[in-house]
C-alpha cells in the first residue's frame, strides 16, 4: 500500500518516525507533517496565502527498513494543512491507499478529538476520500512500541472496517504490553477535566488532568481506556441528530 503519514507533534517526532520505519517493512510510506508542534490545533486550515513547506533537502529523509529512504516533507501550517497539501499538491501524482496520523505522544479519546491535531490530520484524509486512522498513546507510560506494533499487526483488520466518511481513532493507554488488558471497539465518550488557567511570564497556560472514568457505567472510549484497554472507535465525520431533525421538521417556520 501507499501510505501517507502525518501527525501534530511535528515531522521530527519519535512516534511518527517509529511508525514510518515499521510500516516501511511492507508498504510504501510518504511523510508530510507540520514543521513545528501543533498539539491542540484542531481542524484549522491556512487560507489566503502564507502556506510554506520544506523538502527533503531541508528536513532529510527518514531511514526505513532495509535501507529504504522514506520521503519526508514539512508544512509550516496545521496538521490538516499537511495532509491536504500533501494529497493535492506535494504528492498529487500518488494515489494513497491510507492516511495515518500519529503516533501521538498523549491519548486522544472522547471529546478531546474536537481539539486534537492528530485526529484532524486523519479526518482530513477522510474528507479527501482516503481511508484514515488516527493513532495515539500515553508515551510517558512506556513509549511508542505497543501502539506501533498494534497498528502494524492489525492493519488489514483496521482498514477492512473503514467506511466512507468514517475515521478510525485508535488509542493505546500504555507502552508496556504487559499492562494492556485487551482491545475494545467502542463509542466516543465525553472527556471531563479538572482544569484551570495558570499565569506564566508568557501569558496564561491551561493545565489540568482528566477525571478517571474506569468506574463509569458507559460503554465508551473514556471508560475502557482508563481500564487499560486499547480502544478502537469508528467516528462518523458528518452526523445529524435524528431526534432533532424529526422535531424541527414538524415546526412551523416563519418566512
Amino acid at each position: 500500500m501507499k501510505i501517507l503519514l502525518s501527525n501534530d507533534d511535528g515531522y521530527f517526532a519519535e512516534g511518527l518516525v517509529k511508525l514510518a520505519k515499521a510500516l516501511s517493512r511492507e508498504h510504501e510510506v510518504f511523510v508530510c507533517a507540520p514543521a513545528s508542534e501543533q498539539s491542540g490545533a484542531g481542524h484549522g486550515l491556512t487560507l489566503g496565502g502564507g502556506l510554506n513547506w520544506r523538502g527533503e533537502a531541508e528536513v532529510g529523509f527518514i531511514e526505513g527498513c532495509d535501507g529504504k529512504r522514506i520521503p519526508c516533507r514539512a508544512v509550516c501550517g496545521s496538521p490538516a494543512d499537511a495532509v491536504k497539501f500533501a494529497v493535492q499538491h506535494l504528492y498529487k501524482t500518488r494515489a494513497f491507499d491510507l492516511v495515518m496520523s500519529g503516533v501521538n505522544s498523549v491519548l486522544n479519546i472522547g471529546t478531546d478529538i474536537m481539539y486534537s491535531g492528530t485526529y484532524a490530520a486523519a479526518e482530513e484524509g477522510t474528507i479527501l476520500g482516503i481511508p484514515s486512522i488516527a493513532v495515539s498513546t500515553a508515551a510517558k507510560k512506556g513509549g511508542y512500541d505497543a501502539a506501533v506494533d498494534f497498528v502494524v499487526d492489525n492493519l488489514d483488520a483496521l482498514i477492512k472496517h473503514i467506511r466512507p466518511f468514517v475515521t478510525l481513532n485508535v488509542n493505546v493507554p500504555f507502552g508496556d504490553k504487559e499492562k494492556l488488558r485487551g482491545v475494545k471497539v467502542t463509542a466516543v465518550g465525553v472527556r471531563h477535566y479538572e482544569d484551570w488557567y495558570e499565569e506564566t511570564p508568557a501569558g496564561f497556560r491551561l493545565k489540568g488532568y482528566p477525571f478517571d472514568c474506569s468506574m463509569s457505567d458507559k460503554d465508551d472510549d473514556c471508560k475502557w481506556s482508563d481500564c487499560g484497554y486499547i480502544t478502537v472507535t469508528p467516528v462518523r465525520m458528518v452526523s445529524a441528530d435524528e431526534e432533532s431533525l424529526r422535531e424541527m421538521r414538524a415546526e412551523r417556520w416563519k418566512l
